[in-house]
């Protein structure tokens, strides 16, 4: 009852303080004013959505209906029979203006404010000057190239930002109309080497890339890529002549893809389809695996493209990160030159090798070696010669490492277990004896005249990454077969056994230099976590909720290479100085 008491005050205020000079229209003025003038409808955008007001043409001036630009603000409209006054009353912000037909003065919030059109009257509703009436209502107003923008909050907002488009920095104009960013399509376009064109008799937007074509025009919601018409989420509009447009919209029509959070676009794409194994080859480069396509890539992290594509999948990198080593099917070696992108295969020798690791010089390569995996060798790259280091006829080892300094072997072991037969034929199993077959440590001691394997465990936990510290420490994850009791990770010191991380769901551990790297998942977050030995502290680095299967730091800086699941497979991640990037899609 107050508000309307007080509106009443308000518009009575303003019909005394109005000059009695200022005639009504009455039934003759208007009859006679309606001769002139043509009623029609206008398209508005507003912050990005069009709508239709209607419009009043007389003599050469446009006044929109008071009712529709109440509304595109999102206020009361109403009109007083028994003063003659309209009332557009607005909550946030809070704003009431009292209008008289034919009045050239208005009351907003209390005080008499002058008009530069007085509101006209035709049928049954008022018809204002928008661009007066959108800034009173603490908007703001502008028409051209036959649309008028309309933002209801504030004036036009101007703002630039910095991007990286394909790893290269560039500045994106733009304008937020109420709450939404609107951007240059002229400096889009100018990211992506294509040109933009403006029709001044028809509005129409064209944007050109080599055979690509994009056209749209701002009075509509519908942008044609090369023939392809999609729907835009906010209608675009023409500024000063410059066209202005969503981002992602416009990126994508041009064959690009964003990353909005990180301000990133890639002009051509991300990389997509399974990727896993993330390799460092140097501060800017990664190798990683293509399983989908059973081959690998380089990927130039600041760009997010590939480099170059390898027809070969499961590659090992040399420590220097200039080349990398395979096995064929056929069981033959192979070096790949990163550099000249040569491949030069190694010897004649076909028995089957895994687990290749590098020497620190890159002049050798140590593998797994033999049908049953029994053998330990060395495999000279200058002539292909083929060293056993261990043949103690052991089957089934595995995770073979090399100490940093290159003067001990670390690989784990498992042995068979007993089979039991109910006849001396053999041909029926009665049952098979497990006990003593928990895989074990085994460490090689390569400066020793006799190299002879010695066990570094005998507990009955499975033992999984395990690695070598610079000072000849071993690291490895301990686990059972228990559900009930999560891993923990444990460091061997001159033969003494210590836990560093107890029960915890350990999902990935690597070691780069002196530092122990974990991912340990608790409640669906999984957060890595780094371990100093020599301060005996933990760090923890970053955390997210997506799935994280493996880790690679980077021995050249802090930067952590991730794979991490999706629902169309897994994809590489980078993790760098607390913020994530995707790499791959």
């Amino acid at each position: 009852m107050k508000k309307i008491i007080a509106g009443t005050v308000m518009a009575t205020a303003l019909l005394t303080a109005l000059p009695s000079s200022w005639p009504a229209l009455d039934g003759h003025a208007y009859a006679a004013a309606k001769k002139n003038t043509a009623a029609s409808h206008y398209i508005v955008n507003v912050n990005g959505n069009l709508m239709t007001v209607r419009s009043l043409h007389r003599s050469g001036t446009v006044l929109l209906a008071g009712s529709d630009m109440a509304k595109l603000f999102s206020a009361d409209y109403r009109y007083d029979p028994k003063h003659q006054y309209y009332e557009i009353r607005r909550t946030s912000p809070n704003i009431q203006m009292v209008l008289q037909t034919g009045k050239k003065a208005a009351l907003v919030n209390g005080k008499s404010i002058s008009l530069s059109v007085a509101p006209q009257r035709f049928g049954q509703e008022l018809y204002v000057d928008a661009k007066q009436i959108a800034a009173l209502l603490g908007g703001q107003w502008k028409a051209e190239a036959g649309v008028a923008i309309v933002s209801t909050s504030g004036s036009f907002r101007p703002f630039r930002e910095t991007w990286q488009v394909n790893g290269s920095t560039a500045t994106i104009h733009g304008l937020v109309l109420g709450q939404t960013s609107f951007y240059s399509v002229n400096d889009v376009a100018a990211a992506f080497g294509a040109t933009v064109h403006v029709d001044k008799k028809t509005s129409m937007v064209k944007v050109k890339k080599g055979n690509r074509t994009i056209i749209f025009n701002p009075f509509s919601y519908v942008l044609n890529a090369g023939g392809k018409k999609t729907s835009l989420p906010t209608a675009p509009f023409i500024q000063n002549g410059v066209p202005y447009i969503n981002l992602s919209a416009i990126v994508y029509a041009l064959g690009g893809e964003i990353e909005e959070q990180e301000r990133f676009i890639a002009t051509s794409g991300f990389i997509k389809g399974t990727s896993i194994h993330p390799q460092w080859i140097n501060q800017n480069t990664l190798l990683i695996s293509r399983p989908d396509e059973a081959s690998s890539l380089l990927l130039d992290i600041r760009s997010r493209t590939a480099l170059r594509s390898i027809n070969e999948m499961d590659l090992t990198l040399s420590p220097d990160g200039k080349k990398a080593a395979y096995v064929d099917e056929n069981g033959h070696l192979f070096v790949i030159d990163l550099v000249s992108n040569t491949v030069q295969q190694i010897g004649e020798d076909d028995e089957v090798k895994t687990d290749l690791v590098w020497s620190s010089d890159g002049r050798s390569l140590y593998c797994i070696y033999g049908s049953n995996n029994e053998a330990v060798a060395v495999v000279a790259l200058d002539n292909g010669t083929i060293t056993k280091i261990i043949d103690d006829k052991v089957k089934y080892k595995t995770d073979l490492r090399l100490s940093p300094d290159g003067t001990k072997l670390l690989y784990t072991v498992a042995n068979e277990g007993k089979t039991n037969y109910t006849d001396d034929q053999r041909t029926d199993v009665d049952s098979i004896d497990t006990s003593g077959t928990d895989p074990q440590l085994i460490l090689v001691d390569l400066s020793s005249p006799t190299k002879q394997p010695t066990p570094l465990t005998s507990s009955s936990d499975n033992k999984v990454d395990s690695a070598f510290l610079s000072n000849h420490d071993i690291v490895y994850v301990s686990a059972t077969d228990d559900d009930m009791s999560p891993p923990s990770l444990k460091m061997i010191r001159n033969g003494v056994e210590q836990t560093l991380l107890d029960k915890q769901n350990i999902i990935d551990m690597a070691v780069v230099k002196s530092r122990i790297y974990v991912v340990v998942e608790a409640n669906g977050l999984y957060t890595i976590r780094c371990f100093d030995p020599s301060t005996k502290s933990w760090k923890t680095i970053g955390r997210t909720k997506h799935e994280i299967t493996s880790i690679a730091p980077s021995p050249y800086d802090d930067q952590i290479a991730v794979t991490m699941a999706t629902d169309g497979g897994e994809n590489v991640s980078l993790l760098r100085h607390g913020s994530w990037m995707n790499l791959t899609k």
